[in-house]
């Protein structure tokens, strides 16, 4: 029975078209079930997890991701046997999870004629090399060559491109823990832990040089973690069974490199883009006209923070609003900085509503430098919209009923929209209750 996780062995056209296309198409079960394909763009079709950014709840993204890691898998394990079967390069099995480029990639895969062996294939043992090279040296090696390549490409798209995609999350993980694990094993097999030790090493030391030369911070990291260490672990296995291979010229991962630029360059010209609401109540036991006063109150947001927002997560600390009715400027003080807003509507006891003129960075990053040179802090995840609409309820109290818009430019979506939304929804509900609090306080005086 053929598997398609295996890297072992060959795989024809007839089966690799069966396994390839069936795994292609399940990504898109997830978004066709929650009815996200409808009325989706094209690049919703292209690009499958992009059209869960429409989705409602959270479920189906982290559905979304994790799906993401298991396709994977089995896409660049049957690539890699489909080339070895045509005799082509085997770094050919990267371009079969880039977004789009995928697509040609396992088509022409599907239709490359086999071509037999002129002599088999060696596969580079510990047994089989003429002098013995310590394992600790091998894997030093990867883990050198993971980090320069960590350094290399995150400079390049956040200081060159200025964008931070699947290309940047997903793909470079992967194409560092590739050829950190074909460098690693170049020589001697260091066997499938050690590589996934040097694989994790790398990227954990690429990271920690990404704080240490102020291209990114440590919150940002830890977040970007859990899928960028999962893709890289990928990668290795494809890296190693590259090296086990008869041996190859040493510049055969340069082919795995030039997918980077390339996926860069493409998620430019398609940048990633998407746009959430939120909804959320509070029940206050005072009348309108209080609660009104006090979603004008200056007074500072006091509560207690959750542990993202004391490492540089923004939030907010009071506001102030210059002027009364429509075209009235609100200042909003964040931990980050002051967000610019002008009133939209404006009746007194009843509604208020504001569009966000001036945003502020999302985050300060964690680092023990006081400027880092990471773009992503500041217009990659915005406010736009806010409005507060106040329901008198019958008991003599109020209900708010607080509504904001949103603007995300990360890409997977599927990754990073649960996490812009918890983030709302605590920003929000510590406003909500800071002015219930304030109202009530403010009704019985």
């Amino acid at each position: 029975m053929i598997t398609p996780f295996t890297f072992k062995g060959k795989i024809g056209r007839a089966p690799y078209a069966a396994w390839s296309v069936a795994i292609f198409l399940s990504q898109y079960l997830i978004p066709l079930a929650a009815g996200n394909l409808r009325g989706a763009d094209i690049w919703s079709y292209l690009v499958p997890h992009r059209a869960l950014r429409s989705a409602s709840g959270d479920l189906l993204p982290v559905l979304g991701v994790a799906y993401l890691l298991i396709v994977a898998w089995p896409l660049v394990a049957l690539a890699f046997r489909r080339a070895n079967d045509a005799n082509v390069g085997g770094w050919i099995a990267a371009f079969a999870i880039a977004p789009i480029i995928q697509i040609p990639v396992i088509l022409v895969l599907c239709v490359a004629p086999s071509v037999p062996d002129r002599e088999p294939r060696a596969m580079i043992t510990q047994a089989a090399t003429s002098e013995p090279v310590p394992i600790l040296a091998s894997a030093l090696l990867g883990v050198l060559a993971g980090i320069g390549l960590t350094l290399a490409a995150v400079a390049l798209v956040t200081l060159v491109f200025r964008d931070y995609g699947g290309a940047l999350f997903m793909l470079t993980p992967f194409v560092i823990g590739a050829v950190s694990a074909y460098i690693a094993n170049y020589r001697e097999d260091i066997g499938g832990g050690q590589t996934a030790l040097t694989v994790a090493i790398a990227v954990l030391l690429g990271s920690l040089m990404l704080v240490a030369v102020a291209l990114e911070g440590v919150v940002c990291i830890i977040m970007a973690a859990p899928l960028g260490l999962g893709m890289a672990l990928i990668g290795g296995v494809l890296g190693r069974a590259m090296a086990l291979q008869a041996r190859r010229p040493a510049g055969q991962p340069l082919q795995c490199i030039a997918l980077l630029p390339l996926m860069f360059a493409v998620e430019h010209v398609l940048p990633p883009s998407a746009h959430f609401d939120t909804e959320q109540t509070i029940a206050v036991a005072a009348p309108p006209d209080a609660v009104w006063k006090s979603i004008l109150s200056t007074d500072p947001v006091e509560g207690p923070l959750a542990l993202p927002f004391r490492l540089g997560v923004a939030y907010p600390l009071r506001g102030e609003v210059h002027g009364e009715g429509v075209g009235a400027v609100r200042y909003g003080e964040f931990s980050t900085g002051t967000a610019i807003e002008r009133m939209t509507e404006w009746v007194p006891n009843r509604k208020l509503a504001f569009v966000v003129v001036s945003d502020i960075p999302g985050m300060r990053e964690l680092s023990p430098y006081e400027h880092v040179h990471a773009p992503h802090v500041a217009g990659y995840f915005r406010t736009t919209y806010t409005s507060f609409e106040l329901v008198p309820r019958s008991d003599g109290g109020t209900d708010i009923i607080e509504r904001t818009s949103h603007q995300l430019r990360l890409d997977p979506v599927v990754y990073w929209l649960p996490m812009a939304r918890w983030i709302v929804r605590q920003n929000n509900a510590r406003v909500l209750e800071h002015i219930r609090i304030h109202a009530e306080r403010g009704a019985r005086s």
